[in-house]
């Protein structure tokens, strides 16, 4: 396991315990999570080693990677990211001034495919190599290694996108500097990532599905999120809600509380996030950023 000893926003070195989630996905392990006692920063900590993280997305439940389809929650996120889908290309559209897109993280490459069919030169990047094939093979989208970043020239794309990546990666400095240099100064990123200050993470607590642990190392809010990119001399233009993340994640909520799915409760879990969010608190929400 690794220690982190510093907070990766602001840099303190004293934290508070935030609470114990359990992987439900994998390996049924508990994990620590801490809370920044200067900045607020809410983390997993210890968390894996960076080269033993791989072993907890081997899970055909895990969907982004496996696109599976099994159970009915999952054929839900299927067919509601049919929606969402087209949604995001609506949202990136305006700002592809080069034509020029990157999906860090691009996963099964459901996105990367909707954007390249609509005639956008769009590439992926994407770790883990099964899955990186397997959208090869599946949809002939270009992706590659996730060392391929550091090969990208200076500037060269106007929109880089990562849905629900950030909070996977390990080194967050070194990835923001990264995604600076190839950003053109009039592009913008978009990030999606769960929000910790939601109703359903509240109401849900160590269930919560999106602390999702030890796959997500980071648990974002608004707040953090602004003082992460403020850091890099990045501009949070925008919060965009995504409404039909609470119910997903509110259904996967309840099984994992209550250890058999009741889609019903979730439902009405995610109704009530939806309704009594403010102030940017919804379950999920996109962040688009400027350089």
């Amino acid at each position: 396991m690794e220690e982190i000893s510093s907070c990766p926003v602001c840099g303190h070195t004293h934290f508070t315990p935030f609470l114990t989630a359990k992987d439900h996905t994998v390996s049924k392990e508990q994990f620590q999570i801490v809370e920044c006692k200067e900045c607020g920063f809410v983390f997993t900590n210890p968390r894996p080693l960076q080269e033993n993280l791989g072993k907890y997305y081997k899970s055909t439940a895990y969907v982004s990677h496996s696109d599976t389809s099994d159970g009915i929650i999952n054929k839900l996120y299927k067919q509601v990211r049919k929606i969402t889908l087209n949604q995001k290309y609506k949202l990136v559209k305006p700002y592809l001034e080069n034509n020029n897109l990157l999906d860090i993280g691009s996963g099964a490459g459901a996105f990367l495919n909707t954007v390249y069919e609509k005639g956008v030169n769009a590439f992926g990047v994407e770790p883990d190599k099964e899955t990186r094939e397997s959208s090869i093979k599946k949809y002939g989208i270009n992706v590659k290694e996730e060392s391929a970043l550091s090969e990208f020239d200076k500037d060269y794309f106007s929109v880089i996108t990562m849905w629900h990546v950030l909070e996977h990666v390990p080194n967050l400095e070194e990835r923001i500097l990264e995604i600076k240099r190839i950003l053109s100064p009039s592009g913008r990123l978009f990030v999606a990532v769960p929000n910790h200050t939601s109703f359903d993470a509240n109401y849900y607590k160590e269930h919560w599905a999106a602390y999702d642990v030890p796959r997500h190392l980071y648990h974002f809010s608004p707040v953090t999120i602004r003082k992460l990119f403020n850091k890099h001399n990045m501009v949070l233009e925008q919060v965009i809600p995504m409404k039909f993340d609470s119910f997903y994640v509110s259904m996967l909520s309840e099984q994992y509380k209550n250890g058999k799915p009741n889609l019903l409760k979730g439902i009405i879990s995610g109704i009530k996030s939806n309704f009594k969010a403010e102030n940017d608190t919804y379950s999920s929400q996109i962040y688009v950023i400027k350089r």
